[in-house]
Formats: C-alpha cells, sequence, structure tokens
C-alpha cells in the first residue's frame, strides 16, 4: 500500500494537470517554437492530412466538396483551417470573433491590447525575432499595424492591430504560399 505524505492534496494537483488543455499543456512541455506556437492555435498540426470535417463547422459558404484554399472550417474554439491539398496550411483568429474570451494562441489570453498581447507573444516565443511595421507601413489598410517573425525553416505568424491599438487577427502559417 502506498500512503502519499499529503493525502488530499496529490489528488488535487493530479486532477489540475489533467484538466489542463492540451494548449497549455504544449506550451510548458514543447522546445521547438514552431511546434509550440502551432500546437497553442489548436490540436490539428500544420502540415499534417485531416479530414476538414473532423475541424468544426465551415465558415464560408463555398463549394468545398474539393479542398480548396478559400474555404475555411471553425474548430468550437473559433480557431479557423485553412487546408491547402491535404494538409492545415494556415490558421487563423479574428480577435472580434473571440470577443473577450480567452485566446489560447501564442499566449495570448485575455490581453487585447498591443503593448499586452506583444510582451505575451514575445514571452512565449522568446526564440523568434518579432517586428512590427506601424500603420501606413504594414500595408494592411488604413490604420492598421502589423507585427509578424518567421519560424526556421519555414512557418510565420501575424498579428494585426487597428486603429484603436487593439488586436484585430492573429495568424499562423505553415509555409509561403503563393
Amino acid at each position: 500500500m502506498i500512503i502519499y505524505r499529503n493525502a488530499v492534496a496529490w489528488p488535487l494537483a493530479a486532477a489540475a494537470m489533467l484538466a489542463a488543455s492540451p494548449q497549455a499543456q504544449a506550451k510548458a512541455t514543447i522546445a521547438d517554437p514552431l511546434t509550440r506556437a502551432d500546437a497553442s492555435f489548436s490540436a490539428h498540426e500544420l502540415n499534417r492530412a485531416v479530414d476538414p470535417k473532423k475541424i468544426g463547422r465551415l465558415v464560408n459558404e463555398k463549394d468545398c466538396t474539393e479542398t480548396a484554399i478559400d474555404c475555411e472550417w471553425q474548430d468550437r474554439a473559433g480557431v479557423r483551417h485553412i487546408i491547402f491539398g491535404e494538409v492545415v496550411a494556415i490558421k487563423i483568429i479574428n480577435a472580434a470573433d473571440v470577443g473577450n474570451r480567452d485566446i489560447s494562441a501564442l499566449n495570448i489570453g485575455t490581453a487585447r491590447t498591443r503593448p499586452e498581447v506583444m510582451a505575451r507573444v514575445r514571452a512565449f516565443l522568446p526564440e523568434i525575432a518579432i517586428d512590427c511595421l506601424e500603420p501606413g507601413q504594414a500595408g494592411e489598410g488604413e490604420g492598421i499595424a502589423s507585427c509578424g517573425g518567421s519560424f526556421e525553416p519555414d512557418g510565420w505568424i501575424k498579428l494585426l492591430f487597428g486603429p484603436d491599438n487593439r488586436l484585430t487577427f492573429v495568424r499562423i502559417d505553415a509555409f509561403q504560399g503563393n
């Protein structure tokens, strides 16, 4: 018979670990920054084949009987997945779709202002140089600032901030697509 010193605390700690989301567990244990960033968006891995119907609902009114780059499938957390060929190529979160709920992607959480979001993202991915372009330089539209960085050997992230300096969009791409 095994007797634990603190028979009450151990089961509670174990239950808390098991209850943690896969994204929370991933960011604590994944060394590769691209894999860590990818896992923080969703469990459907970039560059892996997936049946789009297993992701969730089709969110645009396209004919998606064959996989098409302009078809988006959204999971329960609000992450949109774009398939290229048969693999997940892009994951997108529109901050307006999520509202005030927690965004697990890149450890953004409930932060929405640019300084708060960028501090969290840089802490989550200290290995990645993340640069920002101010409105007028970013080429994303009137008043839109863009921040992003790339992974070795491929893949990149982009975050957009509106004229009010609040997060509007976060994205991860598996590769540069043309």
